[in-house]
């Protein structure tokens, strides 16, 4: 079978299917993710096939969307990660992946190693969603004129109830081993920069909404999520090698390094979360690049530009 694209997803529908969870109900669509690759790069192709013809401001429109593909953090981390999953040496790999970002030994009880928390049954789940904690929509349904400061959003907040207040959290990716309960969720970024809120809580950003939704177990999830242990659970950003040695240029560096360096931050960003379990998850934040992946596996990233 044929290839998605040769150099930014370099696997066909079949492998590409069998890396997103289950989701239960009769209405669950196993092609729902699928259908944004394959658009995207019919977009690509049909582009590349045939130059659009116009107004300079509508051909690079055009071209814009047509060229998404280049820098579209949903390719960047599936090819990435599947390239070094599916690889005969994966389990090496892997290791090498996790020291590079969160250290030669796993930052958390139960594990004396890399190899023993990978375990024998692994999975790369891409586009997960993790529901919102419901502590957390618990504190914001008593801070609620506090956090949101639109009259129309605040009344929204109110007449829809606790519920209302946060949706789930896309996870980029995960990679989880059911049998030790270890899981690293990855958040890929290319160009953009760390979302700063949700709609009714002005001061949520992204670092911390992913480390609140890996505190909590998920026992309703399909596919081995349900196994996954909030203990054993780590995040791990992915962006380009220019980011990390220039962190102040993004929120998320700020973030990153605040998190990691001063738990008083984090707990001030997730208030209802006990201090103790915050000094715990702040061990378990990492950093990698894209430049890291191809360290690891040579071809990895193909698209990224030689190194001089």
């Amino acid at each position: 079978m044929d290839v998605i694209n040769a150099t930014y997803l370099p696997f066909t529908v079949d492998q590409l299917r069998a890396h997103f969870a289950p989701v239960g109900g009769p209405a669950a669509d196993p092609d729902k993710h699928v259908k944004y690759y394959l658009k995207s790069v019919a977009r690509f192709d049909a582009y590349t096939k045939q130059k659009p013809a116009g107004k300079p401001a509508e051909i690079a429109r055009v071209k814009r969307w047509a060229l998404q593909m280049q820098k579209d953090e949903r390719f960047w981390i599936a090819a990435a990660l599947m390239k070094i999953f599916h690889a005969p040496e994966r389990d090496a790999l892997l290791v090498k992946l996790l020291t590079r970002a969160l250290g030669d030994v796993p930052p958390f009880k139960g594990c004396a190693t890399w190899t023993e928390a990978l375990g024998a049954d692994l999975r790369l789940y891409f586009e997960v969603n993790l529901p919102s904690p419901p502590a957390y929509k618990k504190w914001l349904s008593e801070h609620l004129p506090q956090r949101s400061l639109i009259p129309h959003t605040l009344e929204r907040a109110l007449a829809g109830g606790i519920t209302s207040l946060e949706g789930t959290t896309k996870a980029d990716a995960m990679l989880i081993a059911p049998d030790t309960g270890f899981a690293v969720v990855f958040e890929a970024k290319v160009l953009s920069d760390a979302s700063s809120h949700i709609l009714h809580d002005g001061t949520r950003n992204q670092i911390a909404r992913n480390l609140d939704v890996l505190m909590d177990e998920n026992p309703q999830l399909l596919g081995g999520l349900a196994e996954r242990d909030p203990r054993r659970s780590c995040f791990v950003m992915v962006t380009p090698e220019l980011f990390r040695a220039e962190p102040e240029s993004r929120l998320y560096g700020w973030l990153m390094n605040g998190y990691r360096e001063d738990t008083r931050l984090l707990k001030k960003h997730l208030p209802h979360r006990d201090i103790h379990d915050l000094n715990q998850v702040s061990r378990r934040l990492g950093w990698l690049t894209w430049e890291d992946c191809s360290r690891v596996l040579p071809d990895a990233c193909p698209w990224l530009p030689r190194q001089r």
